[in-house]
């Protein structure tokens, strides 16, 4: 586990920063801590500029969460742009969300230059990562993960690979929210729990890529550099992970005590790799050999780069291209408006309605 960020020194750096959970209240958006016990204004919160790191203030124990909420972008799934559709309880609940990444890195593939999709499975009623999902709502996973995977079968026969970067339980925030109620107790845990530095969105979620069958040219990749860019697809993953990841069998009943099992060592944020939906479960450190490799393969496959990332201290990340070009930008919504109609296709082809995908 990292330090406590109270033994951190301001300015706060981009790699420390992106361990705190970004809070707002609606005028003021802000990186917060909770100071520990046995410290001067232990239960206070120090407020953290996003940009420049610097301390903005201090908000009392209690205040804080009556003032501020964690900022949550997938707070409203079904209200997107891009989303897709709901898997349901039998009786009606909105267990998890599908919804496409709003930035897409395969817009230009193959002979025809087609977009990729790169969905994401989202659980509806809580923001902490899959280690804390009931069983309910891990097979309502699992029902998603078997719907994308043909989904991309059936376009030009191409392969699901699945990762989560997910958080450990904002526990922080919980006891704020306690003493702010008056029923936070005396003694217990007071550890500092950081956020994975590699999860961009506060609330779990589950990303589904596409991996071209064959190999296949970005040709978005072949115009930045000059010459062809040809990505490897699904050859350039294999099942097996470094040393430090860990082996966790994917069953719905016991997925989310293993996985916490797994993660306390690393302060129980972690990420997950698993190649198709009957592929070996790996969890891993945020930060370490096995993900850094799981990002080259990601690179290699779609013809991407992966470098150095100095915002997590050096670790190996996918270079995503930008939507920034306002070209790009125009280039990726129609990709998204699309594949949503791809989808309701495939959907309605199956007998399934997007707002109820149990079927």
């Amino acid at each position: 586990m990292a330090d406590h960020p109270e033994r951190w020194n301001a300015p706060f750096t981009q790699v420390e920063l992106r361990r705190l959970w970004t809070y707002s209240d609606g005028a003021l958006t802000a990186k917060g801590y909770r100071l520990p016990g046995g410290t001067a204004r232990a239960g206070s919160w120090v407020l953290v500029d996003q940009a420049t790191g610097n301390v903005q203030g201090v908000v009392p124990p209690g205040e804080f969460s009556r003032r501020f909420r964690p900022v949550d972008l997938f707070a409203d799934v079904p209200g997107l742009p891009t989303y897709l559709g709901t898997v349901t309880a039998s009786d009606g609940t909105a267990l998890v969300d599908l919804a496409l990444d709003r930035n897409p890195f395969m817009l230009a593939n193959g002979p025809r230059r087609v977009p990729r999709p790169h969905a994401l499975i989202v659980p509806r009623s809580h923001r902490d990562g899959w280690s804390s999902a009931t069983a309910s709502e891990l097979a309502a996973c699992q029902t998603a993960m078997t719907l994308v995977a043909a989904w991309y079968r059936s376009m030009d026969g191409g392969h699901v690979v699945f990762s989560a970067n997910d958080s450990a339980p904002n526990l922080d925030y919980l006891r704020d929210v306690e003493a702010a109620g008056g029923t936070l107790a005396g003694g217990g845990s007071d550890v500092a729990i950081t956020r994975n530095p590699r999860q961009e969105v506060q609330h779990a979620h589950l990303h589904a890529f596409y991996a071209e069958r064959d190999e296949t040219e970005n040709h978005e990749s072949s115009a930045l550099a000059g010459y062809p860019v040809i990505g490897a697809g699904y050859r350039a993953f294999s099942a097996a992970l470094g040393s430090d990841a860990v082996k966790v069998e994917p069953d719905s009943t016991r997925l989310a005590a293993d996985v916490r099992a797994a993660a306390q060592p690393w302060g129980g944020s972690y990420c997950s790799y698993q190649l198709g939906v009957d592929g070996p479960f790996w969890v891993m450190p945020a930060l370490g050999p096995s993900m850094d490799e799981f990002n080259r393969r990601l690179a290699r496959a779609d013809g991407l780069k992966a470098e150095p990332d100095p915002d997590l201290g050096g670790a190996i990340n996918l270079v995503r291209p930008s939507l920034a070009d306002t070209e790009r930008l125009q280039a990726a919504q129609r990709a998204t408006a699309e594949q949503r109609a791809s989808f309701g296709t495939f959907a309605a082809r199956h007998g399934l309605n997007t707002r109820s995908l149990d079927g």
